[in-house]
């Protein structure tokens, strides 16, 4: 029997393998923008806010300029930026 054979429920060290990197332990990764903030991204208040529309039955559509459309039964509105389209919902009453 060779001595590198490892008996079935035996225990195995934990050992990192050779040249491993960042042997010092666990760390946080701060970069993921989903978890963590970054200062001018809107992307929740976004989504929360057409979500709202959307239940109110209005669909909005955003161009690639960041402008908006929002429609409903044939007429639509045009929302040159976020604050217009936050304006416009509460003039709706979707949102106070």
């Amino acid at each position: 029997m060779s001595t590198n054979t490892i008996k079935v429920g035996a225990s195995v060290p934990n050992e990192k393998a050779p040249g491993a990197i960042n042997t010092e332990g666990l760390t946080t990764d701060t970069t993921n923008d989903l978890n963590f903030a970054t200062g001018t991204q809107h992307g929740k208040a976004l989504a929360t806010l057409i979500a709202q529309l959307a239940i109110a039955g209005h669909a909005v559509h955003i161009s690639q300029h960041g402008d908006f459309l929002v429609c409903k039964y044939n007429w639509a509105r045009y929302c040159k930026d976020f604050d217009a389209l936050q304006a416009f919902a509460r003039q709706l009453g979707v949102t106070q």
